[in-house]
């Protein structure tokens, strides 16, 4: 039995939650959802509060303990204070596709949907902007001072708060490379999560890497998978890769701290260990023993974990990738409760003590018990006992037994072979999951020769199970999403995509989309 916690709240939504925030002190979260709803939790009396946005929230951050901002899919960024008064907007053509800020650094950064990175401050004046390359991450430094994004080729840029370019990582393979992710250590090392596409000359084909202020690369580790999540705390480094490894980075050297059956989708260090978010469940891992302290099962799969300062608050979202379910709630954890053996409440059960007792009611002799169960024949049982014919209760009840064991055996047969349909039904195989990349399109282009184009394969679904797993890929075998839909902006000509789908079983399917840009 597992050490579990209970949550300290849950909220319902009507809609899954496309975004979620925390402020530094924990007062306040806040979410938005599909629908277009941005909701507002104040901790302190549990009191909600809603605002309906013209899209819906794409990404959300606080700016200050009272203050946050929202990127919506389609639309300006927006920022609100705690009552949703409206204090500034700014314009973002396209919509937000990717959203980081400091705080302390007074920094907000954005990629747009035009791919261009846009910078501005917490008053919401727009202080540079870049717009080469076809941007897919991004990553800021504690202080505002350095911004990293980079491209779909594996190509990464360094840029300071006038985007002005301090260094550039260039591809190291001839196949090609792609960047997973990256982060900045508080002491201003970039950490930069790398797979190359072909098995490379020198070193390995998944590697974080280490590059200083400078643009000099000072280290690197190697993995056996790729590393889709990293998080730091003082100089301990985190990664969690794609196969379920958790490991602790110190001085380049790796140590595995803890092994998941499913993938790592988000770390968030805690006191002298980590928070673990890997497909439905958040485990607390104790970076000495090397063990859970306890686990919590979410009703979806973790996308968003998010926490205040003081590590008192933990909120949790996510979905369960199944149409034919309600969308799963936002939960708020406290993850230094104490925590408590789960109940196994399926599995046990109390056996009651049978108190016997004697009673010389069930020695009576009377005809009671039998005129009850003989009804209107009791006069005649009556009048033949009368006449010397001495018929006891035993001797009916054998005979109902009689009657009972003389009849044909049909229901017995029918039963039997009711068990074995089941049965074979049961042992039939998995049906794959169905998979729907939309249809084909043709689109006319821009000013500039190219068009946004949004594939759709929310479509796709399984017969006996729910989706698990979604990957985009392009032509090339490129890995460009883990979600059902995906926004791209193409330029002329002819493009093809495949979406491949794994259920909860395991079973995959693929289907493929055409785009053609004239």
């Amino acid at each position: 039995m597992p050490l579990i916690i209970h949550p300290l709240g849950k909220e319902s939504v009507d809609s899954e939650i496309s975004s979620l925030a925390v402020n530094t002190e924990g007062s306040f979260v806040t979410w938005s959802t599909y629908n277009g709803f941005l909701s507002i939790l104040t901790i302190e009396n549990n009191e909600k509060s809603e605002f309906q946005l013209n899209s819906y929230g794409k990404k959300l951050s606080f700016i200050s303990e009272d203050l946050f901002v929202v990127g919506q899919e389609e639309g300006n960024l927006i920022c609100f204070s705690t009552t949703f008064q409206k204090i500034w907007q700014i314009s973002c053509p396209g919509g937000c596709e990717l959203m980081e800020s400091t705080r302390k650094g007074d920094l907000i950064a954005l990629i747009d949907g035009t791919n261009t990175l846009r910078l501005i401050n917490t008053k919401g004046e727009l202080l540079s902007q870049f717009s080469e390359y076809e941007l897919t991450g991004l990553t800021i430094n504690e202080n505002g001072s350095a911004i990293s994004c980079w491209d779909d080729e594996g190509n990464l840029f360094v840029l300071d708060r006038k985007c002005n370019l301090i260094f550039k990582r260039g591809i190291n393979s001839n196949v090609g490379e792609r960047i997973i992710t990256a982060k900045y250590t508080q002491n201003g090392i970039l950490l930069v999560s790398k797979e190359s596409l072909d098995i490379p000359d020198d070193g390995e084909q998944n590697e974080l890497e280490f590059w200083n202020p400078l643009g000099q690369k000072i280290g690197k580790v190697g993995f056996n998978s790729k590393c889709v999540s990293l998080n730091v705390k003082n100089s301990l480094i985190w990664a969690g890769l794609f196969s379920g490894e958790v490991f602790l980075i110190e001085e380049f050297n790796k140590k595995l701290i803890w092994k998941s059956e499913y993938s790592i989708t988000s770390l968030m260090p805690i006191n002298n260990g980590i928070l673990v978010a890997s497909w439905f469940y958040l485990f607390k891992i104790s970076k000495e023993n090397n063990d859970p302290l306890w686990q919590y099962e979410h009703s979806g799969i973790i996308d968003f974990l998010k926490m205040s300062q003081d590590e008192k608050i933990v909120a949790l979202a996510g979905n369960d990738r199944n149409d034919y379910t309600n969308p799963s709630e936002l939960v708020l954890l406290n993850p230094n409760a104490t925590p408590i053996w789960e109940e196994e409440s399926d599995d046990e059960f109390q056996e009651e003590n049978v108190i016997e007792e004697e009673s010389p009611d069930i020695y009576n002799n009377s005809d009671d018990d039998l005129k009850e169960l003989l009804g209107d024949d009791f006069n005649q049982y009556q009048s033949t006992n009368d006449l010397g014919k001495n018929t006891s209760m035993d001797d009916l009840m054998a005979a109902f037994n009689e009657d009972i064991s003389s009849e044909p055996k049909t229901k017995e047969i029918e039963e039997e072979s009711l068990i074995e349909h089941l049965l074979s039904s049961d042992e039939k195989r998995n049906q794959p999951p169905i998979c729907n990349a939309g249809n084909d399109q043709v689109l006319q282009s821009g000013e500039d020769g190219s068009c946004t184009v949004i594939l759709d394969g929310s479509s796709s679904h399984d017969p006996d199970g729910y989706i698990r797993t979604w990957n985009w890929t392009s032509e090339d075998g490129r890995t460009l999403s883990s979600g059902p839909k995906l926004k791209l902006r193409l330029p002329k000509g002819n493009h093809r995509f495949t979406l491949t789908v794994a259920d909860d079983d395991g079973a995959m399917s693929s289907d493929s989309v055409s785009i053609i840009i004239k």
